[in-house]
């Protein structure tokens, strides 16, 4: 009998250590600065294959060379320095200045994105058009 509430107390005292243990906090976390971009001075361009003077300029992470040797993108297909580009299914086309051929393989003409800009600018416009410019003096 005498040992039951000695048991009793141990217990309690057993419980009580293990709630009472030590708990470390965390330290704050300090506010951080997001990385500042990098800002390129100057006309840069889309990794991929640009005609540009007669030269096919090839960019690949942020680094633009002229294409030396034939090269052959993921889908397939070829471009070669001269500005031949074959296609996958054996087609093939030239390169003209302004012309883009991406990593992938997707050829954008310089037409089409002369076309591509001016619907951009007809819908920032408002689709309004031309509007008249008017004279001074009258």
């Amino acid at each position: 009998m005498k040992q039951s509430p000695i048991l009793a107390v141990a217990a309690l005292l057993c419980l009580g250590t293990l709630n009472s243990q030590a708990q470390t906090k965390l330290p704050a976390r300090k506010p951080v600065q997001p990385k500042q971009k990098v800002v390129v001075k100057g006309a840069t361009m889309k990794d991929g294959f640009l005609m540009q003077d007669g030269k096919v300029m090839m960019t690949r992470d942020a680094h633009t060379e002229t294409l030396t040797t034939e090269t052959t993108l993921v889908n397939g297909t070829k471009i070669s320095p001269t500005g031949t580009v074959t296609m996958t299914d054996g087609t093939s086309a030239t390169l003209q200045n302004g012309d883009y051929v991406s990593l992938t393989g997707r050829m954008t003409t310089a037409a089409y994105k002369a076309q591509q800009d001016s619907l951009m600018q007809v819908a920032k416009d408002g689709g309004k058009g031309k509007t008249k410019i008017k004279k001074k003096g009258k």
